[in-house]
């Protein structure tokens, strides 16, 4: 099964960069790419998967972003190249699957792509520090022990190494993460409709000459590509 993908982001060189970079995927089509969220209602395009940047430049709010896409049926994996902790919260509060950043190797995009699509919820290291330190009162209430594997698996540490830092076995800190997971991504979600898709396959908000044909191992970005939201 083909996994629909539209990307919704103003940066052009990583809109460019997304259609030569995903084109040789074959379970991942990207049919539509998009400078705002109303230019892909406005295509009547129905995708699976959303890659909403975080922040637009027509400063519409992230989390109503959010919303519009899951009322078009598709599932929203926020990117974004600095994270900004309340924003990033409010777009996981209104139903958002996920968040990971612009400087993730291909094979990081893919797995998180899949993952929304097959309605899974992606904590990358980047959600996992702003969860770990969430401290509203709605929050998602977290054991001692899935509280202790999610902050060290904020740090950046492999799966494997967040087991260690927190004192517990491999297959015990995945059972605690995929806990987290679970928790977050039940906590007040939507309900996600399906729509059949048309107007696809073409770009919306962006002209041609607009488009880039640069393409790179890792996702174009103009920020520092060794960028760590923990620094």
């Amino acid at each position: 099964m083909t996994i629909r993908v539209a990307a919704i982001d103003d940066d052009r060189m990583l809109l460019g960069g997304l259609r030569l970079w995903l084109g040789p995927t074959p379970d991942v089509d990207l049919v539509l790419t998009a400078a705002s969220v109303a230019a892909y209602v406005e295509s009547g395009c129905a995708a699976d998967v959303a890659l909403l940047d975080l922040n637009l430049r027509d400063d519409s709010d992230p989390a109503d972003n959010v919303r519009t896409l899951l009322a078009t049926g598709a599932r929203a994996l926020v990117v974004s190249t600095i994270p900004e902790p309340e924003a990033v919260l409010a777009t996981v509060g209104a139903g958002a699957a996920g968040y990971v950043t612009k400087d993730q190797d291909l094979d990081v995009l893919l797995a998180a792509i899949r993952e929304v699509a097959a309605g899974g919820f992606v904590i990358s290291p980047e959600l996992a520090f702003v969860l770990s330190r969430d401290t509203r009162p709605g929050r998602s209430q977290l054991s001692p022990q899935e509280r202790a594997v999610l902050t060290a698996y904020a740090s950046g540490a492999t799966l494997a190494a967040s087991a260690r830092r927190a004192g517990v076995a491999y297959g015990t800190a995945k059972y605690y993460l995929e806990r987290v997971k679970r928790k977050w991504a039940e906590a007040g979600r939507p309900t996600y409709t399906s729509i059949s898709p048309t107007g696809c396959g073409k770009t919306a908000g962006i002209s041609p000459r607009q488009r880039e044909p640069r393409a790179a191992r890792r996702a174009p970005t103009a920020a520092d590509p060794h960028h760590s939201p923990h620094r």
